[in-house]
């Protein structure tokens, strides 16, 4: 079992009927504490303070008053996930390249979900684990849209992609092209990797194109899930039909 606490991710949660809940934790001074009781009275809920729920999370945890128990998500594997999307003319799926920072890949999440993305790939070490709740509550309920999965050899992934259709499209600073003269139409694999090392050679050796976001040179870093949104955006343009 898992915690995840914030009200957009909580009550995104509770909404999802693939989440099987075991409890529902209230602050006793919400304003709409009877509502969300009447609302979610099939729930097992227990009332507590704001106290309660700082000691549990942590006093830097932002729960809102608001916390819930649940088994975590189960993981699509990516097979399945680009069988789901073969028929489609257009699908975006991210591979994140060793991005261990729980805020960034929950601020990528609620990006990619935004942006209508079908799913986000990670490798299995060296990530931000899926059942984190600063993940979750940085996603704002993101995580109950998109499948977030991990993968054992990324390369490997890579390769399937292609195989499903994919273009595997990376994000680096040296990419060839601006992101916006690239061709994004179709299905994308787009690939961002870590702040600071960004993407691996290897990673970089089985990508289709690189390409970079159209940075002022004398400072061209971004963080790496404010440069996703961009990106996500850019995708979301190119296929979208006009007039």
């Amino acid at each position: 079992m898992i915690w995840l606490y914030g009200r957009h991710a909580v009550l995104s949660a509770l909404k999802n009927p693939k989440r099987h809940v075991a409890q529902l934790l209230l602050s006793k001074h919400l304003k709409d504490l009877e509502e969300l009781k009447s609302k979610y009275n099939h729930q097992r809920i227990e009332t507590t303070t704001p106290e309660a729920l700082s000691k549990q999370f942590g006093p830097d945890a932002v729960h809102q008053g608001i916390a819930l128990e649940t088994e975590p998500l189960a993981s699509l594997p990516l097979e399945d996930l680009i069988y789901q999307n073969q028929d489609s003319e257009s699908s975006l799926i991210i591979l994140l390249d060793q991005v261990t920072d729980p805020h960034n890949v929950g601020a990528i999440t609620r990006s990619a979900a935004a942006f209508g993305a079908h799913g986000i790939v990670m490798p299995r070490h060296q990530s931000a684990p899926l059942d984190s709740a600063i993940l979750a509550k940085t996603a704002c309920g993101g995580v109950e849209h998109i499948s977030l999965l991990t993968v054992t050899n990324f390369a490997r992934s890579m390769e399937q992609l292609k195989k499903g259709g994919y273009w595997c499209i990376g994000l680096d600073e040296q990419g060839e092209q601006p992101i916006h003269k690239a061709p994004l139409k179709g299905k994308i694999a787009l690939i961002l990797g870590a702040e600071g090392k960004g993407l691996r050679r290897l990673t970089k050796e089985n990508c289709d194109l690189l390409t970079k976001l159209p940075t002022n040179p004398n400072f061209p870093t971004l963080n790496v899930s404010n440069a996703a949104a961009l990106s996500f955006y850019e995708y979301n343009r190119q296929n979208t039909p006009k007039g």
